[in-house]
């Protein structure tokens, strides 16, 4: 009998790569939307902005709680209160269901690597704890707090904190190759922030391992191979046979995006150290593999 996975958030990047894979490994796929759509064979679909929606849900296998307002808008305060509370309200709607039906699906739910403090020199593992230190952090805590109260129920729970999902057609490569494509790109502030990344396929399939193997707790979905902004565009500017050498001042990113500047000019360096332990191997664990995958099709 074929399993079932609940996704939310599905319309996402990661959301429509998981479920591509999902389905490949023959698994029925149920999307929850804030509006109506078609179903197809393995696809459906349950609007969670009705009341009743939960009556609609089938017992699922395994859960992935994706949802959240997207970071690439800009972050005034009402927006940045959308972008806690919609993390925040999904994730209880899904303990509401379990809670209300009895089921206990493996539970997987998204976070970030922002939950570290920003560093240029010093190294984080799953064994760093931390209080919040800046607006991402704070987000990133409540969240997995939530995430913790699913766990409570007796529920098996991963908390996946992803590092730049790395991919052709969405999320932030577009935007980071965009300079490069005119001949524009170089090093953001100093260059030497480090960016820790995963690309899209490692992170699709650490998603199916930790699931098979039933792991729980904390994971970094990051690449074992972080690299400084320096080194990703000189590697970005190499694969797009584009120069890597017109420099941005933070002065200006801070200019232009505000407390938002802190994506593209700070950054931490974040090991998967757990999903190496527990045997997982990445197909892409350095920038200059995973790019030139990217950019081959």
């Amino acid at each position: 009998m074929a399993e079932t996975a609940v996704i939310s958030g599905g319309s996402g990047l990661v959301g429509q790569a998981l479920t591509e894979r999902l389905v490949k490994q023959g698994f029925n796929v149920v999307i929850l939307s804030r509006t109506d759509h078609q179903n197809t064979e393995q696809v459906s679909y349950v609007n969670w902005s009705k009341v009743d929606w939960i009556k609609q849900m089938p017992k699922a296998d395994l859960v992935i709680n994706l949802a959240g307002a997207t970071l690439n808008k800009r972050w005034t305060e009402e927006y940045k209160k959308q972008i806690l509370k919609s993390r925040i309200e999904s994730t209880k709607k899904l303990r509401h269901y379990l809670q209300q039906t009895g089921y206990r699906p493996y539970v997987i739910n998204a976070s970030a690597v922002g939950y570290y403090p920003t560093a240029k020199r010093l190294t984080f593992t799953e064994r760093d704890v931390f209080v919040p230190h800046n607006f991402l952090s704070s987000v990133v805590c409540q969240w997995e707090a939530e995430a913790a109260a699913i766990k409570a129920l007796g529920t098996d729970v991963a908390r996946c904190r992803f590092g730049v999902v790395l991919a052709k057609n969405g999320g932030a490569l577009p935007l980071m190759a965009l300079p490069y494509r005119l001949a524009a790109g170089g090093p953001i502030a100093d260059g030497r922030q480090v960016l820790s990344w995963i690309h899209i396929d490692d992170l699709t399939e650490a998603m199916l391992y930790i699931y098979k193997q039933r792991l729980t707790g904390i994971f970094n979905f990051t690449a074992p191979q972080p690299a400084t902004q320096d080194q990703f565009g000189r590697t970005l500017g190499k694969v797009l046979h584009r120069p890597h050498w017109f420099p941005v001042p933070k002065v200006m990113m801070n200019t232009v995006l505000s407390e938002q500047a802190q994506m593209v000019t700070e950054g931490q360096r974040v090991l998967p150290e757990r999903l190496l332990a527990e045997g997982f191997e990445f197909s892409y664990p350095d920038v200059d593999a995973a790019l030139r995958e990217i950019y081959s099709k």
